[in-house]
Protein backbone atom coordinates (compact mmCIF):
# COMPACT_ATOMS: atom_id res chain seq x y z
CA UNK A 1 0.00 0.00 0.00
CA UNK A 2 1.49 3.30 -1.10
CA UNK A 3 -0.58 5.71 0.99
CA UNK A 4 -3.23 6.05 3.66
CA UNK A 5 -6.01 6.19 1.08
CA UNK A 6 -5.02 2.79 -0.33
CA UNK A 7 -4.77 1.34 3.17
CA UNK A 8 -8.31 2.48 4.05
CA UNK A 9 -9.71 0.93 0.88
CA UNK A 10 -7.83 -2.28 1.64
CA UNK A 11 -9.52 -2.65 5.04
CA UNK A 12 -13.03 -1.99 3.74
CA UNK A 13 -13.59 1.76 3.56
CA UNK A 14 -15.31 3.45 0.61
CA UNK A 15 -14.23 6.88 -0.59
CA UNK A 16 -16.98 9.54 -0.17
CA UNK A 17 -16.17 11.74 -3.15
CA UNK A 18 -18.96 14.27 -2.65
CA UNK A 19 -19.22 14.38 1.13
CA UNK A 20 -19.84 17.86 2.55
CA UNK A 21 -19.92 17.13 6.28
CA UNK A 22 -16.30 18.18 6.86
CA UNK A 23 -13.74 20.34 5.07
CA UNK A 24 -13.50 19.55 1.33
CA UNK A 25 -9.73 19.93 1.66
CA UNK A 26 -9.57 16.47 3.24
CA UNK A 27 -10.55 12.96 2.24
CA UNK A 28 -13.72 11.29 3.54
CA UNK A 29 -14.26 7.54 3.77
CA UNK A 30 -17.30 5.54 4.86
CA UNK A 31 -17.65 2.06 6.32
CA UNK A 32 -20.56 -0.09 7.49
CA UNK A 33 -19.84 -3.55 8.92
CA UNK A 34 -21.22 -5.76 11.67
CA UNK A 35 -19.29 -3.94 14.41
CA UNK A 36 -19.53 -0.27 13.50
CA UNK A 37 -20.55 2.22 10.85
CA UNK A 38 -19.51 5.77 10.07
CA UNK A 39 -17.01 8.11 8.55
CA UNK A 40 -13.27 8.64 8.73
CA UNK A 41 -12.06 12.02 7.44
CA UNK A 42 -8.44 13.12 7.19
CA UNK A 43 -6.20 15.91 5.90
CA UNK A 44 -2.55 15.00 5.31
CA UNK A 45 0.77 16.82 4.88
CA UNK A 46 4.34 15.56 5.08
CA UNK A 47 4.41 16.57 8.78
CA UNK A 48 1.03 15.55 10.19
CA UNK A 49 -2.41 14.05 9.59
CA UNK A 50 -5.50 15.68 11.05
CA UNK A 51 -8.38 13.23 11.33
CA UNK A 52 -11.97 12.90 12.48
CA UNK A 53 -13.53 9.60 13.57
CA UNK A 54 -17.32 9.80 13.35
CA UNK A 55 -18.64 6.31 14.09
CA UNK A 56 -21.50 4.47 15.73
CA UNK A 57 -20.35 1.32 17.54
CA UNK A 58 -23.06 -1.29 17.01
CA UNK A 59 -21.86 -3.87 19.51
CA UNK A 60 -19.06 -4.26 22.02
CA UNK A 61 -15.83 -4.87 20.18
CA UNK A 62 -12.26 -5.67 21.17
CA UNK A 63 -9.64 -4.63 18.64
CA UNK A 64 -6.26 -6.31 19.07
CA UNK A 65 -5.09 -6.29 15.47
CA UNK A 66 -4.29 -2.96 13.85
CA UNK A 67 -3.00 -2.09 10.38
CA UNK A 68 0.62 -0.97 10.34
CA UNK A 69 0.38 2.83 10.65
CA UNK A 70 4.11 3.48 11.02
CA UNK A 71 4.54 4.59 7.40
CA UNK A 72 1.94 7.33 7.96
CA UNK A 73 2.45 8.66 11.51
CA UNK A 74 4.51 8.41 14.72
CA UNK A 75 2.36 9.73 17.57
CA UNK A 76 -1.40 10.01 17.94
CA UNK A 77 -2.94 12.79 20.03
CA UNK A 78 -6.75 12.73 19.99
CA UNK A 79 -9.50 14.67 21.69
CA UNK A 80 -12.44 12.36 22.43
CA UNK A 81 -15.72 14.21 21.98
CA UNK A 82 -17.96 11.22 22.68
CA UNK A 83 -17.01 7.59 23.34
CA UNK A 84 -17.21 4.72 25.79
CA UNK A 85 -14.33 2.29 26.04
CA UNK A 86 -10.83 1.48 27.24
CA UNK A 87 -7.35 1.37 25.71
CA UNK A 88 -4.78 -1.06 27.07
CA UNK A 89 -0.98 -0.77 27.16
CA UNK A 90 -0.87 1.73 28.70
CA UNK A 91 -4.38 1.83 30.16
CA UNK A 92 -6.43 4.87 29.17
CA UNK A 93 -10.13 5.42 29.77
CA UNK A 94 -11.77 6.31 26.43
CA UNK A 95 -14.68 8.51 27.48
CA UNK A 96 -16.19 11.84 26.47
CA UNK A 97 -14.12 15.01 26.89
CA UNK A 98 -10.76 13.32 27.44
CA UNK A 99 -7.46 13.02 25.60
CA UNK A 100 -6.16 9.78 24.11
CA UNK A 101 -2.49 9.49 23.10
CA UNK A 102 -0.30 6.66 21.91
CA UNK A 103 2.98 5.85 20.24
CA UNK A 104 2.48 3.99 16.97
CA UNK A 105 5.58 1.90 17.67
CA UNK A 106 4.01 0.30 20.75
CA UNK A 107 3.28 -3.41 20.60
CA UNK A 108 0.41 -5.35 22.16
CA UNK A 109 -2.08 -2.54 21.59
CA UNK A 110 -5.70 -3.37 22.44
CA UNK A 111 -8.88 -1.32 22.33
CA UNK A 112 -12.27 -2.10 23.86
CA UNK A 113 -15.26 -0.06 22.64
CA UNK A 114 -18.69 -0.49 24.19
CA UNK A 115 -21.60 -1.02 21.85
CA UNK A 116 -24.69 1.04 21.17
CA UNK A 117 -22.69 4.26 21.46
CA UNK A 118 -20.93 6.78 19.21
CA UNK A 119 -17.18 7.14 18.85
CA UNK A 120 -16.53 10.74 17.84
CA UNK A 121 -13.07 12.32 17.96
CA UNK A 122 -10.71 14.89 16.44
CA UNK A 123 -6.99 14.19 16.42
CA UNK A 124 -3.56 15.17 15.19
CA UNK A 125 -1.27 12.34 14.11
CA UNK A 126 2.25 13.70 14.17
CA UNK A 127 4.75 12.34 11.68
CA UNK A 128 8.41 11.77 12.47
CA UNK A 129 9.44 14.94 10.61
CA UNK A 130 7.41 17.22 12.90
CA UNK A 131 8.43 15.35 16.05
CA UNK A 132 12.12 15.64 15.19
CA UNK A 133 11.92 19.33 14.28
CA UNK A 134 9.85 20.64 17.18
CA UNK A 135 10.40 18.11 19.96
CA UNK A 136 13.69 16.23 19.63
CA UNK A 137 15.78 19.07 18.17
CA UNK A 138 14.25 22.01 20.05
CA UNK A 139 13.65 20.42 23.45
CA UNK A 140 16.70 18.16 23.28
CA UNK A 141 14.56 15.18 24.28
CA UNK A 142 15.88 11.70 23.62
CA UNK A 143 13.79 9.95 20.99
CA UNK A 144 12.93 7.17 23.45
CA UNK A 145 11.43 9.77 25.82
CA UNK A 146 9.10 11.47 23.33
CA UNK A 147 6.20 9.29 24.50
CA UNK A 148 6.49 10.91 27.93
CA UNK A 149 5.75 14.30 26.39
CA UNK A 150 2.33 13.10 25.28
CA UNK A 151 1.47 10.66 28.08
CA UNK A 152 2.46 12.95 30.97
CA UNK A 153 0.45 15.89 29.63
CA UNK A 154 -2.62 13.94 28.48
CA UNK A 155 -4.81 14.75 31.47
CA UNK A 156 -3.70 18.39 31.70
CA UNK A 157 -4.39 19.75 28.21
CA UNK A 158 -7.99 18.66 27.69
CA UNK A 159 -9.62 22.08 27.99
CA UNK A 160 -7.38 24.04 25.57
CA UNK A 161 -7.36 21.15 23.11
CA UNK A 162 -11.16 20.91 23.27
CA UNK A 163 -11.49 24.45 21.89
CA UNK A 164 -8.91 23.73 19.21
CA UNK A 165 -10.59 20.47 18.20
CA UNK A 166 -13.93 22.20 17.74
CA UNK A 167 -12.43 24.79 15.38
CA UNK A 168 -11.06 21.93 13.27
CA UNK A 169 -14.38 20.12 13.37
CA UNK A 170 -16.26 23.20 12.16
CA UNK A 171 -13.80 24.18 9.43
CA UNK A 172 -15.44 24.34 6.00
CA UNK A 173 -12.46 25.84 4.15
CA UNK A 174 -11.15 24.41 0.90
CA UNK A 175 -7.68 24.67 -0.58
CA UNK A 176 -5.54 26.76 -0.45
CA UNK A 177 -6.84 28.55 2.67
CA UNK A 178 -7.34 25.20 4.43
CA UNK A 179 -3.61 24.46 4.10
CA UNK A 180 -2.74 27.50 6.22
CA UNK A 181 -5.55 26.80 8.67
CA UNK A 182 -4.70 23.16 9.34
CA UNK A 183 -0.95 23.78 9.56
CA UNK A 184 -1.57 26.47 12.18
CA UNK A 185 -3.85 24.16 14.16
CA UNK A 186 -1.39 21.27 14.11
CA UNK A 187 1.39 23.53 15.39
CA UNK A 188 -0.89 25.04 18.03
CA UNK A 189 -1.90 21.54 19.20
CA UNK A 190 1.74 20.52 19.60
CA UNK A 191 2.66 23.84 21.22
CA UNK A 192 -0.03 23.34 23.89
CA UNK A 193 1.41 19.90 24.62
CA UNK A 194 5.00 21.15 24.78
CA UNK A 195 4.07 24.13 26.96
CA UNK A 196 2.33 21.91 29.49
CA UNK A 197 5.27 19.50 29.53
CA UNK A 198 7.77 22.29 30.27
CA UNK A 199 5.51 23.76 32.98
CA UNK A 200 5.16 20.38 34.65
CA UNK A 201 8.92 19.91 34.67
CA UNK A 202 9.21 23.11 36.75
CA UNK A 203 6.27 22.33 39.03
CA UNK A 204 6.85 21.44 42.69
CA UNK A 205 5.29 17.98 43.11
CA UNK A 206 2.90 17.07 45.89
CA UNK A 207 4.39 15.24 48.84
CA UNK A 208 3.44 11.60 49.32
CA UNK A 209 1.38 12.46 52.39
CA UNK A 210 -0.53 15.13 50.45
CA UNK A 211 -1.10 12.71 47.55
CA UNK A 212 -2.52 10.13 49.94
CA UNK A 213 -4.73 12.73 51.58
CA UNK A 214 -6.15 13.89 48.24
CA UNK A 215 -6.70 10.29 47.14
CA UNK A 216 -8.70 9.72 50.34
CA UNK A 217 -10.88 12.68 49.38
CA UNK A 218 -11.43 11.43 45.83
CA UNK A 219 -12.27 7.91 47.05
CA UNK A 220 -14.79 9.35 49.49
CA UNK A 221 -16.40 11.32 46.65
CA UNK A 222 -16.47 8.17 44.50
CA UNK A 223 -18.39 6.34 47.21
CA UNK A 224 -20.76 9.22 48.08
CA UNK A 225 -21.14 11.02 44.75
CA UNK A 226 -24.96 11.19 44.96
CA UNK A 227 -24.93 13.13 48.23
CA UNK A 228 -24.22 16.78 48.96
CA UNK A 229 -20.79 16.58 50.58
CA UNK A 230 -19.87 19.56 52.79
CA UNK A 231 -16.52 21.17 52.05
CA UNK A 232 -15.75 21.08 55.77
CA UNK A 233 -16.03 17.29 55.81
CA UNK A 234 -13.54 16.93 52.95
CA UNK A 235 -11.15 19.27 54.78
CA UNK A 236 -11.32 16.99 57.83
CA UNK A 237 -10.75 13.88 55.69
CA UNK A 238 -7.68 15.45 54.09
CA UNK A 239 -6.59 17.20 57.31
CA UNK A 240 -6.01 20.33 55.23
CA UNK A 241 -7.27 23.88 55.19
CA UNK A 242 -9.86 24.72 52.56
CA UNK A 243 -7.34 26.68 50.49
CA UNK A 244 -4.72 23.92 50.53
CA UNK A 245 -7.30 21.23 49.77
CA UNK A 246 -8.59 23.07 46.70
CA UNK A 247 -5.07 23.77 45.45
CA UNK A 248 -3.73 20.25 46.01
CA UNK A 249 -6.83 18.61 44.52
CA UNK A 250 -6.57 20.80 41.42
CA UNK A 251 -2.86 20.00 41.06
CA UNK A 252 -3.47 16.25 41.22
CA UNK A 253 -6.62 15.96 39.10
CA UNK A 254 -6.48 19.13 36.99
CA UNK A 255 -10.04 20.00 37.97
CA UNK A 256 -11.92 21.37 40.95
CA UNK A 257 -13.66 19.18 43.52
CA UNK A 258 -16.98 20.31 42.08
CA UNK A 259 -16.03 19.29 38.54
CA UNK A 260 -14.65 15.95 39.76
CA UNK A 261 -17.96 15.22 41.50
CA UNK A 262 -20.01 16.27 38.48
CA UNK A 263 -17.95 14.11 36.13
CA UNK A 264 -18.37 11.11 38.43
CA UNK A 265 -22.13 11.64 38.50
CA UNK A 266 -22.35 11.98 34.72
CA UNK A 267 -20.34 8.78 34.17
CA UNK A 268 -22.73 6.85 36.41
CA UNK A 269 -25.73 8.45 34.73
CA UNK A 270 -24.39 7.58 31.28
CA UNK A 271 -24.12 3.92 32.25
CA UNK A 272 -27.67 3.92 33.65
CA UNK A 273 -29.02 5.52 30.48
CA UNK A 274 -27.42 2.81 28.37
CA UNK A 275 -28.14 -0.23 30.50
CA UNK A 276 -31.47 0.34 32.27
CA UNK A 277 -35.06 1.29 31.49
CA UNK A 278 -35.12 4.01 34.15
CA UNK A 279 -36.61 7.34 33.14
CA UNK A 280 -34.23 10.27 32.82
CA UNK A 281 -35.75 12.10 35.80
CA UNK A 282 -35.18 9.02 37.99
CA UNK A 283 -31.59 8.68 36.82
CA UNK A 284 -31.04 12.36 37.59
CA UNK A 285 -32.26 11.82 41.16
CA UNK A 286 -30.18 8.68 41.59
CA UNK A 287 -26.97 10.63 40.93
CA UNK A 288 -27.90 13.60 43.08
CA UNK A 289 -30.03 16.01 41.02
CA UNK A 290 -33.61 16.99 41.80
CA UNK A 291 -33.56 19.49 38.95
CA UNK A 292 -34.02 17.79 35.57
CA UNK A 293 -32.78 20.88 33.72
CA UNK A 294 -29.61 21.10 35.81
CA UNK A 295 -28.86 17.43 35.21
CA UNK A 296 -29.49 17.79 31.47
CA UNK A 297 -27.23 20.84 31.19
CA UNK A 298 -24.36 19.14 33.01
CA UNK A 299 -24.74 15.93 31.02
CA UNK A 300 -24.54 17.92 27.79
CA UNK A 301 -21.44 19.75 29.06
CA UNK A 302 -19.50 16.63 29.95
CA UNK A 303 -20.83 14.09 27.44
CA UNK A 304 -21.41 16.28 24.40
CA UNK A 305 -25.05 15.22 23.99
CA UNK A 306 -28.35 15.29 25.83
CA UNK A 307 -29.56 12.37 27.99
CA UNK A 308 -32.54 11.79 25.69
CA UNK A 309 -30.15 11.30 22.76
CA UNK A 310 -28.35 8.53 24.64
CA UNK A 311 -31.71 6.90 25.37
CA UNK A 312 -32.54 6.90 21.66
CA UNK A 313 -29.47 4.94 20.61
CA UNK A 314 -30.20 1.60 18.97
CA UNK A 315 -27.66 -0.64 17.34
CA UNK A 316 -30.34 -1.80 14.92
CA UNK A 317 -31.15 1.68 13.67
CA UNK A 318 -28.42 4.16 14.63
CA UNK A 319 -28.55 7.71 13.40
CA UNK A 320 -27.05 8.55 9.97
CA UNK A 321 -23.46 9.69 10.23
CA UNK A 322 -22.37 10.25 6.65
CA UNK A 323 -24.10 12.41 4.06
CA UNK A 324 -23.52 9.55 1.62
CA UNK A 325 -25.70 7.37 3.86
CA UNK A 326 -28.50 9.94 3.77
CA UNK A 327 -28.64 9.60 -0.01
CA UNK A 328 -29.30 5.84 0.13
Amino acid sequence: MNNLKDMLKEIGYTNCLNCTKYSPAGNAFYIDNEDYKGMYWYYETDSFIIDIHDFFIKREMIVDTFPDMRPYMSFISTYIITASGEWFNPYQNIVSNTMFVTNIDRSNMRLLLHGNYPYFSVGINFKEKMIEEYVIDNLKINKTKVSDLFLETREFITKPIEKLAKTILNCSMDLPSADLFFEAKAKEWLSITIDEYTKKSREHPLSESDKNAIENVSEYINDHYAFDIPQELLEKIAMMSGTKLKSAFKQKYQMSITEYTQRKRMNIAENLLLTTELEIKDIAKSVGYNSHSRFTALFKRYKGMYPKEVKQFSSKNPFPICCCENKK
